[in-house]
């Protein structure tokens, strides 16, 4: 037994996907399932507020704070408000465990130093979810970042074959979908919060990759499985709706290689930027001039790391 396990969802506006979602949940033996509402419109308050399940905890915010913000609460809550909590495991509303995670869970030997972990994610349809595929971080690591110079995204991220392994591996980061977090961590102030300024995208990595700078190593378990039906993306390509997506999606990726790289992010600039500004090609032509105005402010506010922007600013100078 490895302690408590606390689920934490974040949701907004996704009341159907969210009911298949938690019906999934609640078939695993959870602690607790803290669902963190982001002021959503479509109901999903009521309705969350309308469920008779005794380890339930309903968080409703003010306002939309993203993924980033929505995890941030629950994050907190389970650290400061759980104290016979000792784990969380954190998803998406589109997402869910499948099988029984918590038996797994519980019969992992998992080592003091291994501070969180990532699941092993994949679409409806049973691929392999490539937005939520983990990886080791090539400036980490030379044999990586050879493969990488040779192989591109295949030479860092974790193989297929692993996938089909029994055992857990060492890796360096993954996504928010299944990922499991030590909470005394957390409490003694090892690691923190995921940040909220993020909004959305990027966020769940740099925050394991800060837990792994903090000293912790971070797990990939193959034998953990999700599922995400996922609909940002569009044939798993980076094609995002509607277009403010497109804003945090480059700006976060400037914090992300700022830290993965260190003193070779000039080099990752040079490299990344206009690769960002060639997608355009994959939006409709009257979504493209738009979209070259959108990527142009978050390479900006990237670079010069400003995160002041209101989600409503974002949204306003991002309409069509």
């Amino acid at each position: 037994m490895n302690g408590n396990l606390v689920a934490i969802i974040v949701t907004y506006n996704r009341l159907e996907k969210l009911k298949s979602t938690l019906q999934h949940t609640f078939q695993n033996d959870f602690y607790r399932v803290i669902v963190v509402d982001n002021c959503s419109t479509d109901g999903t308050g009521c309705w969350l507020d309308g469920l008779n399940q005794e380890n339930l905890v309903v968080m409703h915010s003010e306002s939309n704070g993203g993924g980033a913000g929505g995890f941030h609460r629950g994050f907190r809550y389970a650290a400061e408000q759980l104290p016979e909590a000792d784990w969380l495991v954190c998803f998406d509303d589109d997402a869910h465990p499948e099988g029984n995670v918590v038996a797994t869970f519980d019969a992992l030997d998992i080592p003091a130093n291994v501070g969180t972990m990532g699941a092993a994610v994949y679409l409806p349809d049973g691929r392999i979810s490539e937005m939520n595929r983990p990886s080791r971080n090539p400036f980490w690591h030379l044999r990586e970042l050879i493969n990488t110079a040779l192989k591109g995204r295949l030479g860092f991220h974790v193989n297929n074959e692993n996938y089909q392994s029994n055992f857990p591996i060492d890796i360096d980061t993954s996504s928010f979908v299944g990922c499991f977090v030590r909470l005394s961590l957390i409490r003694k102030g090892q690691i923190g919060l995921p940040r909220s300024e993020l909004f959305i995208y990027a966020d769940d990595m740099i925050y394991v990759l800060e837990s792994r700078k903090a000293g912790f190593r971070h797990w990939f378990v193959p034998t953990i499985a999700f599922i995400h039906d996922c609909q940002t993306l569009v044939n798993q390509q980076d094609v995002y709706h509607p277009l403010w997506r497109v804003y945090y999606t480059f700006r976060n990726r400037l914090e992300l290689y700022r830290m993965t790289s260190g003193l070779f992010f000039p080099l990752v600039l040079l490299i990344k930027v206009p690769k960002y500004f060639l997608t355009f090609r994959y939006y409709e032509r009257h979504e493209r001039l738009k979209f070259l105005s959108i990527t142009a402010r978050a390479i900006l506010d990237g670079v010069l790391r400003d995160y002041s922007k209101t989600h409503q600013q974002v949204v306003e100078f991002s309409k069509l």
